[in-house]
């Protein structure tokens, strides 16, 4: 239980959320280009790395990030927000006595259709300046160039040249930082010459169907490591030796500017040692090849590399803490190694069997060459998964570690602080919050929650009363948003689940709605507009025009086996017992939407069982289909493929088990229209099969191309086309309406000859289905 006093300072809070939600009760509808135009966070997909707020090292200034589409460029626009911790700490204390402090934009831009365009973004140690990469173009390539903004003229300094697509980075001033470079990529594919003869052999189909997607500049001999010391510029490896493993190189420059760590690919790993680490709980089955991917350090001087640890990077088996840069003691001597497994040298069996089974956040002494252990890395398949975002030393002795909360540890301590005893261990002190962000006047946090819109909130740590001081999204006052709530089930499997139900606005108790069924992920800190992701989902404006919403996750128990399909219908057929048996909704008229792997979940719900679905969406996800797996040989699909669908699609008992589980063999039995929304020709490559086995079978199918893009949507006008449609398409298969504006005249067209082969194929279906056409 909260103490008064913490009741108290949250006080201030609710009549302003309470407000927001009176006022928007009588407001307008919220409509997909409303959640186009939201200013978030966190965006991308990627979250806010590092997390939202940035405090500058003197405690003065601290900075957010933020995206939003801008539907009038056709681009999205990320900016960097600057703000002074005595003006917040001034308003929090006196609210009423002036507008809340504005923040300074410090830089912004909106200059490619796809974002992130700014990223990156981290603090110079002097607080002069904050440093990032943005999106550039020249007359012939696109590339993330590197820039400092200065917090005190405002002026933006250039620090790498054009042409140069830059990767991470890490700084501590503008004379001295360390930077990785790729070839860029060329805003126009270059004439290939006619070739007699091309051997294919060990090439993707997918490089030879689409072989124009995205060309860089060849040859490029500038790729690699590069530094810059004292000022002078210098490549201190070629692309050859530096091979970057998947996760990337995680640069983090030296105190004294004349070293970096990175992860980089071992040079002579032993592999059969190595193999003997063990992938994370339920990850095991995914068969992931050894990553032999290691901490090294790299003189910048020379050019020089050393290994670091005679063991991977968690990297390895996919273990992962979302931190993978290591962190420097102040004096240079010592290292934070954040995710790195332990050297199997010893002899202890017991002490073997716990080094092979997971990596550990682990201090490094350079002198000595001794590592401890300060943390085990502990994860499994979406569960009990250290999420960290940032892992310093706050003395010789002393390590902070700061967890990010907002997705899978919400509710858990902020940050753990350990001190390495006499003997080398470490122990957990005393305290949940980093001692920096301890002597700051105010706490400064994003407030968010699937009701909540995101907001800063300011407390004060003296009075403890806390004030909202900035909302990037004043526009939803006016806007009737509905309300959402998260519930609770448990399903046939006894695997329980937790899930965001977004009713319409005006929503009348006892009153049967239709649902749509938003998959792959749910979080309850997350203000629920479109979905977890911004492709397709469009959660909010399907409320609006009164369809219900369950924006869930997926069981991820039995993940690439035959029961991953099955766990998911178990939860789609429990959630939609949950809410008719609660009078919520119509079951004869819920839809779902897929996204990426809850893709193949859809298509696997449409073709399994009792007809549960009315209509379905799915965009640009794997099917595990014969297609999919004929053409993606050689990528390592089989791995997940085989054990999803009992084995090689070869052969009669291989076939067997594919037509058994697989969904596009099945496709006889889809009941459901369905939509594919697929961003650029590679996606509707990749997702043709379920398209052409219901254009063969004369269901109701419509296939949409949208104009290329990210996988996770960050282009607006691509963003509004896939909401809108999805709108659409719910509303005319569930409610039996349509869109009056003119311009969707032939989609509507197209839409009714499908109603009519869904008649045609419902009559020759048993009778009873659920899913009855409106």
């Amino acid at each position: 239980m909260k103490s008064p006093t913490a009741r108290e300072s949250a006080a201030p809070l609710f009549p302003a959320i309470a407000m927001l939600l009176c006022s928007s009760a009588c407001g307008r509808p919220f409509t997909a280009a409303d959640d186009v135009g939201l200013v978030l966070f966190e965006y991308a997909g990627q979250g806010a790395p590092g997390g939202v707020i940035k405090y500058s090292p003197d405690g003065r200034y601290f900075a957010v990030v933020t995206e939003r589409g801008r539907l009038d460029l056709n681009a999205p626009e990320d900016t960097i927000w600057l703000f002074r911790i005595e003006d917040v700490r001034r308003f929090v204390q006196r609210p009423e006595a002036g507008k809340p402090p504005a923040p300074l934009r410090l830089a912004q831009l909106a200059a490619d259709k796809d974002g992130p365009l700014i990223e990156h973004v981290r603090w110079l140690p002097n607080s002069s300046g904050i440093a990032f990469t943005a999106v550039k173009k020249s007359s012939r390539c696109k590339f993330h160039q590197l820039f400092i903004a200065d917090v005190v003229t405002h002026a933006l300094k250039t620090l790498t040249p054009e042409d140069q697509d830059v990767g991470e980075f890490d700084i501590r001033s503008d004379t001295s930082y360390v930077y990785e470079v790729n070839a860029p990529e060329l805003l126009a594919a270059p004439k290939e010459d006619e070739q007699p003869a091309r051997t294919l052999t060990g090439q993707t189909l997918w490089a030879t169907v689409f072989p124009n997607v995205e060309h860089h500049l060849t040859p490029f001999d500038a790729a690699g490591l590069w530094a810059v010391i004292e000022g002078k510029p210098r490549q201190v490896l070629d692309a050859k030796s530096y091979e970057v493993p998947r996760g990337g190189a995680s640069l983090s420059l030296s105190p004294d500017g004349r070293s970096v760590v990175v992860i980089l690919k071992a040079e002579h790993p032993p592999e059969a040692t190595w193999a003997r680490y063990q992938a994370p709980p339920g990850y095991g089955k995914f068969n992931f090849p050894l990553d032999t991917s290691a901490y090294h350090l790299i003189d910048l001087v020379s050019g020089s590399k050393k290994q670091l640890v005679n063991a991977p990077s968690g990297l390895n088996k996919d273990w992962h803490s979302y931190l993978l840069k290591a962190s420097w003691s102040p004096d240079g001597q010592s290292l934070l190694l954040p995710d790195t497994f332990f050297p199997l040298d010893v002899t202890d069996p017991k002490e073997i069997a716990e080094r092979e089974s997971h990596p550990y956040i682990a201090v490094l002494r350079l002198k000595t060459g001794q590592l401890s252990r300060v943390l085990a890395v502990t994860a499994g398949l979406d569960k009990q998964r250290y999420a960290v975002k940032d892992a310093h030393f706050e003395d010789d002795r002393t390590v902070v570690v700061n967890f990010d909360r907002s997705y899978f540890l919400p509710d858990h301590p902020p940050a753990a602080i350990f001190h390495q005893k006499a003997d080398g261990s470490w122990q957990q002190l005393p305290g949940t919050e980093d001692p920096r962000l301890a002597k700051l006047p105010i706490k400064v946090q994003k407030r968010e929650s699937i009701n909540q819109p995101p907001q800063l909130v300011a407390e004060d740590r003296k009075s403890r009363v806390a004030q909202a001081f900035w909302d990037p999204n004043p526009q939803l006052k006016g806007i009737d948003l509905g309300s959402a709530e998260v519930i609770k089930w448990k399903d046939d499997t006894g695997y329980e689940w937790e899930a965001g139900l977004l009713k319409p606005p005006g929503y009348t108790p006892g009153k049967r709605y239709p649902l749509v069924l938003q998959t792959h992920g749910f979080a309850k800190s997350q203000f629920l507009t479109s979905g977890i992701f911004t492709s397709a989902f469009a959660a909010r404006a399907l409320a609006a025009q009164g369809i219900a919403v369950l924006q869930m996750g997926w069981n991820p128990n039995n993940f690439s086996t035959a029961k991953e399909g099955p766990d998911q219908v178990a939860g789609f057929e429990t959630a939609v017992k949950k809410l008719t048996e609660a009078g919520i909704i119509d079951p004869a008229r819920v839809g779902a939407i897929g996204f990426s792997r809850s893709v193949y979940h859809v298509l696997f719900a449409m073709t399994a069982g009792k007809p549960l679905f009315a209509a379905a969406s799915v965009t640009d996800g794997v099917t595990f289909g014969y297609f999919e797996y004929i053409f993606g040989v050689d990528d390592g699909l089989d791995r997940e493929a085989d054990p999803i669908n009992g084995g090689k699609p070869f052969g009669a008992e291989g076939l067997k088990g594919w037509l058994a589980h697989s969904p596009e063999f099945n496709m006889d039995k889809a009941q459901a229209p369905l939509l594919l929304l697929q961003p650029g020709a590679p996606s509707v490559f990749a997702d043709w099969e379920p398209y052409a086995a219901l254009r063969y079978l004369k269901k109701p199918v419509d296939l949409i191309m949208l104009q290329p893009g990210s996988h996770v949507m960050t282009n607006p006008t691509q963003r509004l086309a896939a909401e809108t449609a999805n709108v659409d398409w719910f509303r005319f298969w569930l409610q039996g309406e349509e869109d009056s504006d003119p311009k969707k005249t032939e989609q509507y067209v197209r839409w009714r000859e499908l109603r009519v082969l869904h008649n045609v194929s419902a009559s020759k279906a048993s009778r009873g289905t659920t899913c009855q056409l409106i």
